[in-house]
């Protein structure tokens, strides 16, 4: 997966005996170096490899022990381990705030990119944002997915605010409890980091009140349309704004059928603009809810932010009021929309 850290997990390979050699530490360290050049030579490791300008030396160091820097060197150990505490602060919210509600588990994930982590982020921080709103406190700010390479520091950076908040929330209400925090592991992985913070998306709809339902995914599809709109205008193609007439009762299951229809267009669409295309959102379609339909949209706008990175497009998308009132049968109509629109931009760069 472009821009991934979890293939950097292959690094994390025992190299040698593990045995301390008698000898003086410049030696000891010339050997530990030269083993670790091996091991990176077997695997196909580039020593630039790393995309932050690091020395492949230090990635590695970083895999096996976690990072100095809390952000910008950050590793998908120290995000992992930011999740769990999260985790932890959301349980001890519950508890102490009487959330009765039983929250489905997420399901594991794989060949999730550090994009991928940071847009579930949001989701997450946007449900913070309405339990504060709900207990009468100061909201805080979602904002959007910048437009650049994200990397496992921004993960960590995006995971880390939404600790802060969660624990101005404790403050507020006067909750006196802490968490243990968490070990840092080796060998996490940003699937796992993506994994736990679905399960922190679901662990806040029994603060939140609700769960995600149709107006949350027609705001994504709007979303999803204004980004559409900024990449028409670079490339110099028209752009759709009218969604089709939708007849009979559509369902969530109808909506995931047309959202993977697009994920496999905007995969089309990388793939002629040159781009290394993503992978499509895994759905079972087999009980599809409003919250899966979303985590699907919400995937599709972080590839059309590749999209705009890979143009040069360095303008964000306006703010949209939350609509209300909406059904599947409104958000299966924007979403022919946005295949519509891709088809358009398919089309300008064949």
């Amino acid at each position: 997966m472009p821009g991934g850290f979890e293939i950097r997990s292959a690094l994390v390979t025992r190299c040698g005996s593990g045995k301390r050699a008698m000898r003086p530490a410049g030696g000891a360290v010339r050997r530990v170096f030269a083993s670790l050049l091996c091991c990176g030579a077997l695997l196909g490791v580039a020593a630039s490899a790393d995309e932050g300008g690091r020395s492949w030396f230090d990635t590695i160091a970083d895999w096996f022990t976690g990072s100095d820097d809390s952000t910008a060197n950050a590793t998908p150990n120290d995000v992992h381990r930011a999740s769990l505490d999260m985790l932890a602060e959301i349980q001890i919210l519950r508890e102490e705030l009487g959330a009765d509600d039983f929250p489905a588990e997420a399901e594991g994930q794989d060949d999730r990119a550090p994009l991928h982590v940071y847009a579930k982020s949001l989701e997450v921080m946007g449900k913070v944002s309405r339990v504060q709103h709900r207990l009468g406190m100061s909201v805080s700010k979602v904002g959007q997915i910048p437009v650049k390479v994200i990397q496992a520091g921004d993960v960590f950076a995006s995971v880390s605010t939404i600790l802060d908040e969660l624990r101005k929330i404790k403050s507020q209400m006067v909750i006196a409890r802490e968490i243990e925090p968490a070990p840092l592991e080796a060998g996490k992985t940003t699937s796992m980091v993506y994994k736990n913070l679905a399960d922190a998306s679901f662990l806040l709809d029994g603060l939140v009140g609700r769960p995600l339902n149709p107006n949350d995914v027609y705001l994504n599809t709007q979303h999803l349309l204004d980004d559409l709109a900024l990449i028409a205008d670079r490339l110099r193609a028209p752009v759709n704004d009218e969604a089709p007439p939708v007849e009979g009762r559509k369902t969530p299951k109808d909506v995931a059928q047309q959202v993977l229809r697009a994920s496999y267009k905007m995969v089309n669409l990388q793939t002629r603009l040159g781009m290394d295309a993503s992978s499509v959102p895994t759905l079972t379609l087999v009980r599809v809810t409003p919250s899966e339909v979303f985590d699907a949209t919400n995937m599709l706008l972080a590839e059309t932010m590749r999209v705009k990175h890979h143009l040069g497009i360095d303008v964000l998308r306006e703010e949209r009021a939350p609509p209300r009132n909406k059904q599947p049968g409104d958000v299966f109509a924007q979403i022919l929309l946005v295949i519509m629109n891709l088809d358009v931009l398919m089309g300008a760069v064949s």
